[in-house]
């Protein structure tokens, strides 16, 4: 092919990546008139395209002929950015098969903002407009076009202003260690959150499994489609799931979240949500709204998010699961091209969310366990290469499997950066001490899970040595800690994610709501999976059976989750909003640090747990802010069989009180001691320390005189 110039050729152009779309950090954009548009024929300088009548909106020519390494200048249209900010690329593009990719530099190659790829539009002259984010300076810029993969059309590109609506972004989160930091400060940065489940992939029993076809029960979401798809065709299928995503999650669900403590919220999704499975390898047309305005309103609200592939195509779950969004073999592993379609999805997610700090960490595979560990670890550093040299800071999550993460080695050793591992950890479930008896049996069951044995080991212990020894961080990406434990669960949830934050882990739950034919009443001392549900009061939901029911039936069922009254676990929503305060009990069991204790159901009045197994030099540490200096009345609440215990109220290791531990006839024989202690005021830590150990305390408290 020829070159043709007017003027000097252009330099080579360069690979130095600087940014792409979600490069806007907390933004929501909005329909702008473009800055410039720039017809494709109107280069100064190019090499290897050709140029052919259009019959695009507007007529003219297009540049066609493009293959891999063309490229076009545009010198001679300089356009003026005024304001340094967000813009979009938007690229009129047609392509017979797809595949072939953009990227937007500085004419000459001197900076380059991205890559973006072309879908499949059906034709040479079947044009559609593709949009890409970037982040550009005030000033002239002069832009070009640089084709590293060729096959596509081009008739004009335009640049347009973002106008948005702004919110305080983020801080990146990066890995030092096995902690999760603040990149500018690198001050620790304590994850807890929950997991939007049933929403982007569903999962039936989260809805009290009411939806049925002429086949039985419907247990999968390829099952639902299909019959949706049989019923009504693939379009109206589609919009139907696009009516069901649009509802059975909305604003009202963040503000909640954020109401209950949460600051990371894990998105899982199935494949189908981004990749066209109609036409494999090309982004559907809505490929990113639901994940853009989810982290949109999660970052609103100061949360974080972790995209969670929850189902790859073909499935990579054990083949009796349903939630990754078929029940059967898990395909991943065997089939050659799900594989390669899978780490295309990853590419394109990364291209997508490099730079959007909001996006704390992509979770690849969710559950893979329908492969061998070894065969797990292989495929997951081949998938964290793909997302790796497209987006060189975001935290990747390798998964876990059923058996652990031991396959792995040590993930530093490989010198990769930004990388964790992560876990879900259920017990008291499916064969993991699931023997215990409902409430305190549970509570206790999973107190011993959180608090290991008095040498340090055992339990969540051996997996905080583990974590620790590799120096990489960690995600306990589901867990459950109420659903079994009756009046005791919301405490326990809240200790659940101080142990874990404590080893610097973090943690979300599973899951963020459920729903049921019934409702709940509010009794948090039965409650299901989710940290809400529908109401009892007007939220009731009746069944539907989706081979008969009409498409206007099941879309106002559908649409029923956006309005139903909710109701969510109160005391989930107190402990995990609770902290120490003076003139208020302040449960001893609720320390943020510790060493060797241990903590269980107390008969005490009032109920709820008491710490316990203090042994010499054992502490508790408790962040508090003491309003004003002077004298306050300590109160303790203990017991103990023995005499001579000594408890010692202390700040940075210089003694505040002591007080003698009574024998008080017991360990669960309660007696309340007071001394007189002088507090400086502040927000400070202050510890319970065992000089000499033996006893119990259920709670203690400061009392201004």
């Amino acid at each position: 092919m020829n070159t043709i110039s007017n003027g000097r050729l252009p330099g080579k152009w360069s690979a130095l990546a600087l940014g792409l779309s979600g490069a806007l950090l907390g933004q929501t954009a909005l329909a702008q008139t473009p800055l410039a548009t720039i017809q494709a024929e109107a280069y100064s300088h190019m090499n290897g395209v050709q140029l052919e009548t259009t019959s695009d909106t507007g007529g003219g020519q297009n540049v066609g002929w493009i293959d891999a390494n063309d490229w076009m200048a545009y010198s001679n249209s300089p356009v003026t950015i005024t304001t340094a900010g967000a813009y979009d690329i938007e690229y009129r593009v047609a392509s017979q098969s797809g595949g072939g990719t953009i990227r937007l530099e500085e004419a000459g190659g001197s900076v380059n903002y991205g890559t973006i790829t072309v879908p499949s539009t059906g034709g040479w002259q079947t044009w559609t407009t593709i949009k890409q984010r970037v982040t550009l300076s005030a000033g002239t810029r002069q832009f070009g076009i640089a084709v590293p993969a060729g096959g596509f059309n081009l008739n004009w590109f335009r640049v347009v202003p973002v106008q948005t609506q702004s919110w305080a972004p983020l801080p990146r989160v990066k890995q030092s260690g096995h902690l999760w930091v603040n990149a500018a400060t690198n001050q620790r940065v304590d994850l807890r959150g929950t997991n939007l489940g049933n929403w982007l992939i569903q999962e039936f029993w989260m809805m009290g499994g009411i939806i049925s076809h002429n086949g039985g029960a419907v247990n999968d979401q390829c099952t639902l489609e299909s019959v949706m798809a049989q019923r009504f065709g693939n379009a109206e299928k589609e919009r139907l799931m696009k009516v069901f995503r649009s509802n059975y999650i909305t604003t009202r669900d963040f503000d909640m979240m954020k109401a209950m403590g949460m600051n990371v919220i894990r998105i899982p999704f199935l494949y189908s949500l981004i990749e066209d499975e109609y036409n494999p390898y090309n982004l559907r047309a809505d490929a990113w709204q639901y994940l853009d305005w989810a982290i949109d309103e999660a970052e609103k609200r100061g949360m974080y998010t972790i995209i969670d592939l929850h189902g790859a195509v073909g499935g990579q779950a054990a083949a009796s699961e349903q939630h990754d969004g078929c029940i059967g073999a898990a395909q991943l592993w065997t089939n050659a091209n799900y594989w390669d379609r899978t780490k295309w999805l990853w590419d394109v997610i990364a291209q997508k969310y490099r730079g959007r700090s909001a996006v704390v960490a992509y979770d690849l595979l969710n559950e893979p366990w329908g492969t061998d560990a070894t065969t797990l670890a292989n495929r997951s550093y081949e998938l964290f290469n793909v997302v790796r040299a497209k987006d060189p800071d975001t935290i990747i999550l390798l998964p876990g499997h059923n058996s652990g993460i031991d396959a792995y080695g040590n993930p530093n050793s490989r010198g990769l950066t930004n990388v964790s591992t992560w876990m879900h950890f259920y017990p008291g479930l499916w064969g993991w001490n699931d023997t215990a008896s409902y409430g305190a049996g549970q509570a206790n069951m999973y107190a011993n899970w959180l608090h290991c044995n008095q040498n340090g080991t055992g339990e969540s212990c051996d997996w905080r040595n583990k974590i620790t020894g590799i120096s990489t961080p960690f995600l306990v990406g589901e867990f459950q800690p109420w659903t079994l434990l009756g009046s005791y669960g919301g405490q326990m949830t809240r200790k659940a994610y101080d142990i874990y934050n404590s080893y610097g882990w973090a943690a979300t739950n599973w899951a963020w709501k459920t729903t049921s034919s019934g409702g709940s009443n509010g009794d948090t001392s039965s409650w299901a999976w989710g940290m809400i549900t529908n109401s009892n009061n007007g939220g009731g939901m009746s069944g539907l059976n989706v081979s008969s029911a009409s498409a206007a039936q099941i879309e106002n069922w559908f649409k029923q989750f956006s309005t139903q009254p909710l109701v969510r676990n109160e005391s989930i929503a107190y402990w995990m909003n609770w902290k120490a305060q003076t003139g208020q009990r302040i449960e001893a069991e609720m320390f943020k640090d510790h060493s060797g204790i241990r903590m269980e159901t107390t008969t005490d009045a009032d109920g709820g747990f008491n710490a316990g197994s203090t042994d010499d030099n054992d502490w508790m540490s408790y962040p508090i802010n003491i309003p004003t200096a002077g004298n306050y009345t300590l109160q303790v609440r203990v017991a103990s069989p023995y005499s001579g215990g000594t408890l010692v109220l202390s700040r940075n290791g210089a003694d505040l009180g002591v007080v003698t531990v009574p024998n008080t006839g017991g360990w669960q024989n309660w007696q309340t001691v007071s001394i007189t202690v002088n507090l400086q005021a502040g927000q400070q830590d202050l510890a319970i320390f065992v000089r000499k150990g033996g006893w119990n305390i259920n709670w203690w408290q400061l009392t201004k005189q």
